[in-house]
Order: C-alpha cells, then sequence, then structure tokens
C-alpha cells in the first residue's frame, strides 16, 4: 500500500459484506459507550430495535416521535424500496426518547438526530464515522 492510501477501501467492483452486531453483550456494550450523547443513543437504539435504515431514520422529525407512548407504532416509508415499514414504539427506545428530549429540548419541527450546526439532520456519512 501507498502512504496515504485507505487500507479498508474495497477493490473496484468487489461487494462489501455487512453482518448485523448478533450478541447481546456487543449490544448493550456499544449503547453504554454511546450513553453519554442522547443523540447517537436514541440513534442507535431506534435503529437496533426497528431494523430500519439509517437515512429512513435520519428522516424523522421531533414531531414524528414526541407524543409516542410504549406500543405506539409509526408507519415510515422507506427512502430506498418505496414501502411502508412500522417503527414500534417499545420501552428502550421510549426510555432514550425521554433522556434525549429531557437532554435537547428540541422545538418539533426539528430534525430528530439534528446536527450541531443546526436544526438539519446529520448525514449517513456522519452516522457511518459514528459507528
Amino acid at each position: 500500500m501507498k502512504k496515504g492510501e485507505n487500507y479498508n477501501k474495497p477493490k473496484v467492483g468487489s461487494k462489501i459484506a455487512v453482518d448485523p452486531i448478533r450478541r447481546m453483550k456487543d449490544i448493550q456494550a456499544i449503547s453504554k459507550m454511546l450513553s453519554d450523547n442522547p443523540r447517537n443513543n436514541l440513534l442507535f437504539v431506534m435503529g437496533t430495535n426497528n431494523g430500519l435504515r439509517t437515512g429512513d431514520l435520519l428522516k424523522l422529525k421531533v414531531s414524528d416521535v414526541k407524543g409516542m407512548r410504549v406500543g405506539d407504532t409509526l408507519v415510515i416509508k422507506e427512502g430506498k424500496t418505496g414501502k411502508r415499514n412500522i417503527l414500534v414504539m417499545n420501552k428502550s427506545i421510549y426510555k432514550s426518547l425521554q433522556v434525549y428530549l429531557e437532554a435537547l429540548k428540541p422545538m418539533d419541527d426539528d430534525a430528530l438526530f439534528a446536527s450541531r450546526r443546526g436544526r438539519r439532520s446529520i448525514m449517513i456519512q456522519c452516522v457511518n464515522n459514528i459507528v
């Protein structure tokens, strides 16, 4: 490899295998590491509990989830497939959401996963860097 070359970059035409985090121990460890950042923790908890794509979660606004309770559902139109998918508010998501809303006190029309620079949503690349 040459100096400055990205070792993780796949060769042109090759595919990248992405596997889910399977062990509960690993999921709990990641959640614990993210516990000091309510936005990132909520994103991780929502993603792991509902299996939604990052891009679909990033489209959510605070008003979409603010009044939800445990057991409530939210229908989301997937960006990639155009199909409808359901976000279910379980206890883990509800708890993380309440911590997030209390800590950051976002406005209803803000993106749920807003960037530090404003009220717009973070980008998928930012989520990749967080992971």
